[in-house]
């Protein structure tokens, strides 16, 4: 079973001469023990084109030291990554499969082999604060790399490690080195070979194919970044991962008349078949911790039965297929077919003649319809009467609202702040709208569940009062959107928009 270990840390370059500080200097650190030496012997993993390394990840086996396994890195931010480690087992030159699924959205199932062999003669600070509390590791290594394709070559560098980000600053200062360029050996071991592929500025005066590619780069980035939290069971990670498979789709639609048409819409084809994929097990997220901090609210006598063991017990095995089904599509064929088409749409995109125009022109006009869109499904609400069908249009909006946001995301560097503050008026308009959706999916899974403890003999009483309860909220969620609504129609916003 695999663990992870959040690490935050900071690398500085150190010639072979440095000595180094008396670190008790920097203010918390009264007290230092060690150094402890310890030999490290570790092998790199990547494909031949070095996706991994370009992504910011490293994966390794490695012997020595205390934490001796299979180790891989994801970049969380900067100067934070997670550390998922394997036990060694008797394998030295096939990843185990652990690790291999959690960088699949990078790999694309290319053969994973040795790149590079890493020796590093390490000694080892603990620095403890007054109470004796350790509160900073400091490591001197003397590192040696032996790519498989090039000369060995040796350096040392200098790795301070802590969880608080003020004392991780202490002690960097109070050292005095030169901050690495490399965040990992790997990285300084390979050169410019595993140099981690950074999005370019958008120019001064940008074209509409430059502002277009730059968004669709960054949620292609964000949808990878949130695979591996998928399938870690990260907290958010489902959502976040769903959010970014959304925002892609909604700026293909957004952009389609700068590409080419037919495919720009099969892969919104099947961004919305992996949005969907998600949708289970963040819709019963979400259900889960609204329906038990209703239960919570209610007074006591007024639950009757095992109300709460019933919705742990319903929720618990809608919550466990929809991971089921998550991890299925992450895991798929299709999925990997749907990345790799990505990837060659992002490095050469099928540009008609509209994406060379100026971005300040252009890119009006998708903000203009998707306005309208939201303007249109707003009337149909207040023109619709019956409450189920004022549910359905309410969730319409909903979703009008949220492609208008995305779609005034996407096109943000160009119009600066008067749109982006028209853009937070949206996702004020939409958030209502959500919790609106929310309790409408709520009302119907109470009233599931409440006729299954039903007709299994229990009182349903309670699931009633719940069911009411989301009636109310809804209603509120109805008001409070109208609110919202007539201050968007009010806000400020670009000329052309209105």
């Amino acid at each position: 079973m695999p663990t992870r270990v959040r690490e935050t840390e900071r690398k500085y370059e150190a010639p072979a001469d440095f000595a180094l500080p008396d670190l008790t200097a920097a203010e918390p650190v009264h007290t230092t023990s060690g150094p402890v030496r310890s030999e490290l012997d570790a092998t790199y993993f990547d494909t031949a084109d070095l996706r991994l390394a370009r992504a910011g990840i490293t994966l390794r086996r490695r012997t020595g030291g205390s934490d001796a396994g299979w180790h891989a890195k994801l970049p969380v931010a900067p100067d934070v990554r997670d550390e998922i480690r394997v036990p060694l087992g008797r394998a030295k030159t096939r990843v185990p499969e652990d690790l291999a699924v959690l960088v699949r959205a990078h790999t694309l199932g290319a053969p994973l082999a040795p790149v590079v062999r890493i020796t590093t003669e390490r000694h080892e600070w603990e620095l403890k604060d007054a109470d004796g509390g350790t509160i900073a590791l400091l490591a001197d290594d003397r590192v040696t790399a032996h790519p498989v394709d090039d000369e060995p070559h040796a350096w040392r560098e200098l790795e301070v490690e802590a969880t608080d980000r003020d004392v991780l600053a202490a002690v960097g200062a109070v050292l005095g080195a030169q901050p690495a360029q490399s965040t990992s050996k790997l990285a300084q071991a390979l050169g410019d070979r595993a140099k981690t592929t950074r999005r370019p500025d958008l120019p001064t005066d940008p074209t509409a194919a430059d502002v277009a590619l730059d968004y669709l780069r960054a949620q292609a980035a964000a949808l990878r970044a949130h695979d591996t939290g998928v399938r870690l069971d990260t907290d958010d990670a489902v959502h976040q991962f769903r959010v970014a498979a959304r925002r892609l789709r909604s700026a293909l639609r957004s952009f389609r008349p700068l590409l080419d048409r037919d495919r720009v819409n099969a892969l919104r084809v099947e961004l919305k078949w992996l949005a969907g994929e998600a949708a289970v097990a963040r819709d019963t997220e979400v259900l889960t911790g609204e329906l038990q901090a209703e239960l919570a609210a209610l007074p006591t006598e007024n639950v009757l039965g095992p109300v709460s063991a019933h919705l742990t017990a319903e929720l618990g095995r809608a919550a466990a297929n929809g991971r089921t089904q998550v991890l299925s599509a992450v895991d798929s064929d299709r999925y990997l077919a749907l990345l790799t088409d990505l990837d060659a749409f992002l490095t050469a995109p099928p540009w008609t003649k509209r994406a060379t125009r100026p971005a300040a022109r252009e890119l009006r006009k998708p903000i203009r319809k998707a306005w309208r869109a939201l303007a249109a499904s707003v009337a149909a609400v207040d023109a619709t009467t019956n409450p189920t069908d004022r549910d359905s249009a309410l969730h319409q909006a909903r979703k009008d609202a949220k492609k208008a946001r995305y779609t005034a995301e996407a096109v943000a560097p160009v119009f600066g702040a008067k749109l982006d503050t028209w853009r937070k008026h949206i996702k004020s308009a939409q958030k209502p709208l959500g919790l609106h959706q929310d309790a409408v999916v709520a009302r119907t899974t109470l009233r599931d569940i409440g006729v299954r403890a039903y007709l299994s003999g229990d009182n349903a009483f309670t699931y009633g009062l719940l069911h009411a309860r989301q009636d109310a909220r809804a209603a509120r969620a109805e008001t409070e959107f109208t609110r919202e609504w007539k201050r968007l129609r009010r806000a400020r916003a670009p000329r052309w928009l209105r």
